[in-house]
Formats: C-alpha cells, structure tokens, sequence
C-alpha cells in the first residue's frame, strides 16, 4: 500500500527549496549573514545570487516519513531543537558584574559591551 502525506514529496520538496531559497536572500539582503575565508565574495548581492541559481535547478529531497508517535511526539522532537540555548545552564561557570565564564572545549570568558 503507498503511503499517503499531506503533500507528495515532490511537491513538499519544490515548496520548501523556494521558502528556503527565499528566506537566504532575505537574510543576506538585511545583512544578517556572515561569510569568512573563501566564501567572503558572497557578501556582494550579484556574487550571492550567482551562487544561489544553481539550487534552484537541481531537485531536493525532503525526506517525510509518518511519525512515530503522532503529533504531539513531533511536536516534542522539534521543540528540542528549537529551544535548545547557545551555551547550557550546566556549562555555565559564573556570572558576575556582566562578564561569565563557561566551560567549552576551553574555558572562556565573555563580557558585555
């Protein structure tokens, strides 16, 4: 028996390749993306949306399978992702007079501007 999904795969992969896609020159247009080394060339628009247009070409694959648990275990796995902080209450050394310490790979300190 196929399986059956709110929208075909196909479909659901175009859909989100273009929100995708458009949510990247979103971002670059209001500066909110950073581009080191190799990849600083990206800043200019015109460099950005030459390397773009080879991904509206080639076909992606959403990978969509029914869940395990239903909605609310869905619900749950995302929401694991989605609040997850930068730095976790257990790696937190100290906070104190706008500077903390927090354990890493190395131990650093981080103050505020």
């Amino acid at each position: 028996m196929p399986r059956r999904f709110l929208l075909p795969v196909k479909v659901l992969s175009r859909f989100f390749r273009r929100v995708f896609l458009h949510a990247l020159e979103k971002a670059h247009a209001a500066g909110q993306l950073q581009f080191y080394g190799e990849l600083e060339s990206l800043r200019d628009p015109q460099a950005f949306a030459r390397y773009l247009a080879p991904l509206r070409q080639c076909e992606w694959v959403v990978y969509a399978k029914a869940p395990f648990g239903g909605p609310q275990h869905v619900l749950q796995y995302l929401g694991r992702y989605t609040h997850r902080v930068a730095i976790s209450n257990r790696r937190l050394l100290a906070l104190e007079q706008g500077r903390s310490r927090f354990n890493g790979k190395t131990t650093a300190t981080v103050s505020k501007k």
